[in-house]
């Protein structure tokens, strides 16, 4: 072989990896890491004295190799709810949310919630979603089966 050909079998081979690695790393969106949800018989359970200080809680809660993303707040007047970390606008790019200061942030689109809101009003679609939650005593409690419904947010 010369080194012509060698040369040109060493390019396309470079390019074929190349080529490889940019469309799996653009496909493969990874979600991101948060500690995972504590669930006890089907159920998720967070302490309310670990969410009731008016900041964003994430958490990851992993099934059969799985993972859905949701998170906890508390607003101004006291009220905890959660909510997927994903909305149904931005959701395809698995970016969610984050905490910047005083207000919730869409990675994707850099849309704005007040934490400390009531209520947060409908902003295009971009509206965290809402995950049923029920108060237990002093814990939060998510049924497994309803969080479950929300993994195609997740896929």
């Amino acid at each position: 072989m010369s080194n012509r050909n060698r040369l040109t079998a060493a390019h396309a081979l470079f390019s074929a990896v190349l080529c490889s690695l940019v469309l799996f790393s653009g496909c493969g969106r990874k979600l991101a890491q948060y500690p995972e949800a504590p669930v006890h018989e089907n159920r998720i359970i967070i302490p309310l004295r670990d969410v009731r200080d008016g900041k964003a809680h994430f958490y990851s809660y992993l099934r059969g190799g799985r993972q859905i993303n949701f998170f906890v707040r508390t607003d101004a007047k006291g009220a905890v709810s959660s909510y997927f970390d994903a909305c149904y606008t931005c959701y395809k790019q698995k970016k969610g949310y984050r905490q910047e200061g005083s207000d919730l942030v869409c990675n994707e689109c850099e849309m704005k919630f007040g934490l400390a809101d009531e209520t947060w009003q409908a902003k295009g679609g971009c509206d965290p979603i809402l995950l049923k939650s029920i108060i237990e005593g002093d814990n939060l409690i998510i049924e497994t089966a309803v969080i479950e419904r929300g993994v195609k947010l997740f896929r």
